[in-house]
């Protein structure tokens, strides 16, 4: 999905997005700034997917649309990143 930015800087969320979150005026969000690019999300809102006991774990709504191929990769190689920059055991 594509929004635009507009002159002074703000963005609109379409209303299927607010309908589907339960967005209303006043909500606040989180900007979250990452390595390629930033996420907003509700403030109230626990991420979807979260790590117990080293599992990862989806525990939000079940209308939400994942990539879960594209998440298991990712994890893999947050995983294998972590792996490599630790020191090995002497």
């Amino acid at each position: 999905m594509r929004i635009t930015i507009d002159g002074l800087g703000r963005v609109v969320v379409p209303k299927r997005v607010r309908d589907r979150f339960h967005l209303v005026a006043g909500t606040e969000l989180e900007l979250n700034l990452e390595t390629d690019g930033f996420r907003i999300r509700p403030v109230h809102q626990e991420p979807s997917l979260v790590r117990k006991q080293g599992v990862l774990i989806h525990h939000g709504s079940d209308t939400v649309e994942l990539d879960m191929a594209e998440l298991v990769n990712r994890d893999r190689a947050n995983r294998d990143a972590d792996l490599v920059a630790e020191d090995p055991p002497r």
